[in-house]
């Protein structure tokens, strides 16, 4: 067959635009690596671990914290054996562990650990039958560095009564700010039974921020100039000064970007999606009027000092939510941008992952504040299922994960 000019011009388009097409999927497919997980330190083993957190001290030990109520150290080596793990504290005898999401659920090293050997907690607390969270700052034995002083502990922060076992949020950590966030979830129960998720009045349903390191007015923190309610009282009028943001549903897992000190959430939905959220200052994240970009109860009442922010990725329970989609889970373990060294192909991507369903999604993020690519790092089997609980980072931004098979993993190339 002979083409003419013009048959050969549009042949030559269709097919220069059919080639670009396929070369931008191939390119954004390309974008995220292809990646498996190993365990990272195969002579140890934990109880329920929740928390994997690094000093900053130049100690060169990692740190798990066990849901029950024990932190634990140990060397950041391959080799490392259970000879040379370290009970670094147990507080066991104060720590409500009776419900599956209570417990020992934080851990966080001041920013000038190395100096003042000042560290926190967030743990249900056992005062009879009432429930509460609390955070509370220890310090390092001034004898063992591998040892706290359980004598020194302070309580800074108590939450208000909680009537649920679930939903307890439970994650702290010190912002590139040097104040301690924590998340809180929405006290419990299914569907906000309290409506807290739109009441910025009080604690739930958001994270809170305050400054543990100037107290004021009688209490064991202060808060930070730019909070919401401090730095507009008029706008923010209604919001407890410890709201930092409200409108989530139950932030187990946050983090900051070490590069673009960026705070990345992790939010446990209802019935239907799981979500990620990028935070900021003031921000309303919707719920339990929105289910992260979906409606849940688009009648309830909303708190109107700041519009919706919309969330950066969320996935469906199921095909009954989606059909379109392949990629279901059912409870998200945030996680964090990975900036270091061992996976290059991975620097500068959120790696989040799902409890029920061991599932692990990287997410890049473009110019314009929107997600570029994401997709699933992993090729998902349904076998062997991990059951992410937690991920943590070394003193080089190294990435790991704990599973409640008792290890920690981490990713490798596949």
């Amino acid at each position: 067959m002979v083409l003419n000019v013009v048959t050969w011009n549009r042949f030559f388009k269709r097919s220069l635009a059919l080639g670009l097409a396929v070369l931008a999927v191939s390119t954004a497919r390309a974008a995220l690596p292809e990646l498996k997980t190993e365990v990272a330190f195969p002579n140890l083993k934990f109880t329920r671990p929740v928390v994997l957190a690094e000093p900053g001290d130049g100690s060169g030990l990692l740190f798990v914290a066990e849901q029950p109520g024990v932190i634990v150290s140990f060397p950041n080596k391959q080799d490392a054996t259970e000879k040379d793990k370290a009970t670094f504290l147990n507080i066991r005898p104060q720590v409500n562990s009776a419900g599956n999401e209570e417990g020992l659920l934080g851990l966080a090293f001041h920013p000038k650990y190395k100096e003042n050997g000042q560290f926190f907690v967030y743990y249900s607390s056992k005062p009879g039958n009432d429930r509460y969270s609390v955070v509370s700052r220890f310090n390092v034995s001034k004898d063992d560095p591998r040892k706290a002083d359980p004598a020194s502990e302070k309580r800074i922060w108590v939450s208000a009564k909680d009537p649920f076992e679930n939903h307890n949020g439970g994650c702290i950590l010190f912002g590139p700010d040097g104040y301690l966030y924590i998340s809180l979830g929405d006290s419990g129960g299914g569907g906000d039974p309290l409506n807290t998720g739109q009441n910025p009045k009080d604690w739930f349903a958001g994270l809170l921020r305050i400054d543990v390191d100037h107290p004021e007015n009688d209490k064991a923190y202060g808060i930070p100039a730019d909070n919401p309610a401090k730095r507009d009282p008029k706008r923010f009028a209604d919001w407890a000064p410890e709201n930092y943001c409200i409108g989530l549903r139950n932030v187990w897992k946050f983090s900051f970007d070490r590069e673009k000190k960026t705070l990345w959430a992790g939010d446990v939905g209802q019935n239907k999606w799981e979500i990620v959220h990028i935070i900021e200052n003031g921000g309303n994240y919707g719920w339990s009027v929105k289910e992260g970009t979906h409606p849940f109860n688009p009648r309830g009442k909303v708190d109107k000092s700041s519009k919706f922010s919309q969330a950066i990725f969320d996935y469906p329970h199921g095909p009954a939510d989606d059909a379109t989609r392949k990629d279901y889970g059912q409870s998200i373990t945030g996680g964090y941008v990975y900036r270091g060294k061992a996976l290059p192909s991975l620097v500068g991507i959120y790696v989040v992952g799902d409890f029920n369903t061991g599932r692990i999604w990287g997410i890049r993020m473009g110019s314009d504040g929107k997600a570029a690519e994401v997709g699933e790092l992993i090729p998902f089997t349904g076998k062997n299922i991990l059951n992410i609980a937690s991920f943590g980072e070394d003193a080089e931004g190294e990435l790991y994960f704990t599973a409640f098979d008792g290890r920690i993993h981490r990713l490798v190339p596949r």
